[in-house]
């Protein structure tokens, strides 16, 4: 009896000690493989050397192109899946366009037809749906934000389910706004138009308006899921932060030890799940003799607080957004002044999951934070049948 005592010891130290080694082993393995640096692949999307603000949602990527008249543009989207452009507008004055789903929002900016409209590629539709709207724009499900700039710069919404536009600010001073879910920011100078601006957020569930920085040098939000994203020069340098709302805490991500680091434009910055993108450039001491300073895109893994360039080229990038594991931008491959040609590219980050719904993503991550689960499982369950056993 006492033999057989000692032997099942024996054997139940060495199982559990074989499948730590195993545990710590896959765990180690998952924390290398998150440092690993990712691979990008860049594709030119655009050849018509005209086009510029790309927004992207799943395999579409819709932007506006002056192709026709050097001074008017029209809405263009390329399907990735069938490689195929469809032009979305003939108006010759169609500007700011977002894509969600299968619906396509943006600004007329012509005299008789002005307002924002919505095109469906389910039905090839085209719809006005308000004619106070004049200015940017974005979507998200069934809402569409939007600026009204010839009414005192205020921010509409307009949900497409009940057809009604409700007015969401009234200080005449807001900008940029931008939706996800029921939030809407926006950046706002009610405390001194075009000199002290800071990040809000409207809640349209609760119809309550949130004032999430007070640094007066806040603007450019941009948001997904509970994190909202922007530019601050409070520190004199313009460096780009983060708000959660979950947590209610800020963090800043960038400390550009030179002044504008970061590149504080409309469209220079975007996030989606744990990725942040923006337009950076290099410091001084990186550059090579006789190069000049220029801006690129970075992105930023929150998850890993870390990042990589996505393009060092030296052309000239106006704009870019982020969708899943593909960047897209517009990048002025500008030779001379009187040669220069803008078109739209796209960077695609390999070995990422794609095709996930929200929550399918939200169950991965909660998988992938407890590595060696299964293991553990079988470590508690081996041990409980050699304890009967040794009964």
């Amino acid at each position: 009896m006492k033999t057989n005592e000692t032997s099942y010891s024996i054997l139940l130290t060495s199982t559990i000690l074989i499948l730590f080694l195993i545990l710590v082993s896959s765990t180690a393995s998952a924390a290398t493989g998150q440092s690993i640096s990712p691979k990008l692949n860049e594709t030119k999307i655009t050849t018509s050397g005209s086009a510029g603000f790309p927004d992207i949602y799943g395999d579409r990527i819709v932007y506006l192109d002056w192709r026709n008249k050097a001074q008017l543009s029209d809405i263009y989207m390329y399907d990735l899946s069938t490689r195929k452009e469809i032009k979305i507008t003939t108006s010759e004055l169609a500007l700011y366009p977002k894509i969600y789903g299968d619906r396509i929002v943006y600004c007329n900016m012509s005299d008789k037809m002005g307002g924002i409209y919505l095109y469906n590629l389910s039905t090839n539709s085209e719809t006005r749906v308000s004619t106070s709207g004049m200015g940017y724009t974005s979507i998200y499900g069934d809402r569409i934000v939007y600026l009204n700039e010839l009414a005192g710069n205020d921010i509409y919404t307009y949900d497409l389910s009940t057809k009604k536009e409700t007015r969401i600010t009234t200080n005449g001073s807001a900008a940029i706004p931008a939706i996800y879910g029921d939030k809407i920011v926006y950046h706002d100078w009610r405390n001194g138009f075009l000199k002290y601006s800071d990040i809000y957020m409207y809640d349209l569930c609760t119809s309550t308006e949130t004032r999430i920085t007070t640094s007066g040098s806040a603007l450019l939000p941009a948001i997904c899921d509970d994190r909202i994203v922007y530019y601050d020069k409070r520190d004199g340098k313009c460096d780009i932060y983060m708000y959660n709302l979950s947590t209610k805490k800020e963090t800043k991500i960038t400390n550009n030890e030179t002044a504008n680091g970061t590149h504080p434009l409309y469209g220079t910055l975007a996030i989606y799940g744990d990725r942040i993108v923006w337009l950076d450039r290099s410091s001084i001491e990186d550059l090579q003799p006789g190069e000049n300073l220029h801006y690129n895109i970075y992105i930023y893994d929150i998850s890993t607080s870390s990042g990589t360039w996505v393009s060092t080229s030296r052309d000239l990038i106006y704009y870019l957004d982020i969708y899943d594991n593909r960047i897209v931008w517009s990048s002025d491959n500008r030779t001379d002044i009187s040669n220069s040609t803008v078109d739209i590219y796209m960077c695609t980050i390999s070995g990422e999951d794609m095709g996930l719904n929200d929550k399918q993503k939200s169950q991965m991550e909660k998988n992938k934070s407890m590595p060696g689960f299964d293991i553990v499982s079988s470590i508690i369950c081996l041990f409980g049948v050699l304890m009967y056993r040794r009964r």
